[in-house]
């Protein structure tokens, strides 16, 4: 029984793994939908025979790295988005006198 729901949720976890690669969205905003994955990774990990343990360890902690360079990736775009916000209001504002 543990084989065949480590199956199923890594199966579930490359799912979506494959599927984040296309979702549009900003830096940053990507974290959640790694967070979902975590979970799937974690019953193979707990549960799960050596094979599936390894691949659930190995999937756990690419989730954690997605995670915290998403994070680190976001941080990044909102430092630039606010530099082109001020450089914009900067600009703007010499134009009007």
């Amino acid at each position: 029984m543990s084989t065949r729901v480590s199956k199923i949720c890594l199966t579930v976890y490359g799912v979506l793994l494959v599927l984040s690669f296309f979702l549009l969205s900003v830096p940053g905003d990507y974290w959640p939908w790694y967070a979902v994955m975590v979970p799937f990774s974690l019953v193979p990990l707990c549960f799960g025979r050596r094979w599936y343990r390894l691949t659930g360890g190995i999937a756990f902690l690419l989730a954690g790295l997605l995670i915290v360079g998403d994070i680190q990736a976001g941080k990044i775009h909102r430092q630039r988005m606010q530099r082109i916000r001020a450089a914009w209001a900067e600009k703007k504002g010499e134009d009007s006198r």
